[in-house]
């Protein structure tokens, strides 16, 4: 959500400003974050920085509190009724026109109505795979990726594309048969993370590079003591350019890649498309 919002905050300023401007005045952007910061995954430099972005752009940024419910609610002189949002820190209700909800990941559906045959999670529902990315009791036969499945005893692996997509790489050696299936482990090397922040502006952070270790590994404490060199981070323009070229570089499709960069000059020149009655 927090690249929604300031995604928002550029249609408002471009394109509802030009086509609408007498809109303007009944339009405020909220952005409603459980966690006790933006851009959680994030360092905290980084996540102080889109922080001021949003404060400097107008948006209201509510941090610690969820949305727990929506009510319809009237007053004088409506002619129906209207909607607001409830939180869970008992703060005011907030009236709104329209709502982005983002709650958060939940297993596919597929998943959970598999039989007993299938090991998974207890409180997940996520199917359990060995280091190979085999499932448990199937070794060999069924595999298991992405959000669906999860290493009971390895690091958990974050929720992302970039995740899905190594393990795919990994799994079609192994199919193709130019790797044995037990001939080394699946192991996720992090990019970093990075995200759109409007404006033109964006934030990449490389603190997490490389192959994903175990925080409560000592030996690995031990063996990154004594560094000194800082992971790189990016703010501005060179971010969001970074984030544009890796989005762009992972089309497989190269009409995609002729498209999509059209569309982007057609935005910024002509401003976004969008419906007019």
């Amino acid at each position: 959500m927090a690249q929604c919002a300031p995604t928002n905050a550029d249609f408002v300023k471009n394109d509802v400003k030009r086509l609408y401007r007498d809109l303007l005045p009944y339009v405020k952007i909220t952005l409603v974050e459980a966690g006790p910061a933006l851009l959680g995954p994030f360092d905290k430099a980084l996540q102080d920085y889109a922080h001021g972005l949003f404060q400097k752009r107008d948006i209201d940024v509510r941090l610690g509190t969820a949305v727990i419910g929506v009510e319809d609610y009237t007053e004088e002189g409506f002619i129906n009724p209207a909607r607001r949002a409830v939180f869970s820190d008992g703060s005011p209700p907030l009236p709104f026109g329209s709502m982005v909800w983002s709650a958060g990941l939940a297993p596919r559906t597929f998943t959970e109505t598999l039989n007993d045959q299938i090991e998974r999670h207890p409180r997940t529902k996520r199917i359990l795979v060995d280091e190979y990315l085999r499932v448990k009791g199937h070794e060999g036969s069924i595999w298991a990726i992405g959000d669906a499945a999860v290493n009971e005893k390895g690091v958990a692996l974050p929720q992302l594309a970039q995740v899905a997509r190594q393990q795919g790489i990994y799994l079609s050696k192994v199919l193709n048969g130019t790797q044995r299936e037990d001939e080394k482990p699946f192991e996720f090397f992090s990019l970093g993370s990075m995200a759109a922040m409007g404006e033109w502006k964006g934030v990449y952070d490389g603190s997490s590079i490389g192959p994903l270790k175990d925080p409560n590994d000592k030996n690995l404490k031990q063996q990154t003591g004594g560094d000194s060199r800082k992971p790189p981070k990016l703010t501005g323009l060179m971010a969001l350019l970074l984030w544009r070229f890796a989005y762009w570089g992972r089309q497989t499709s190269i009409v995609n890649k002729i498209l999509i960069p059209m569309y982007w000059f057609k935005a910024w020149l002509f401003g976004r498309d969008i419906s007019r009655y």
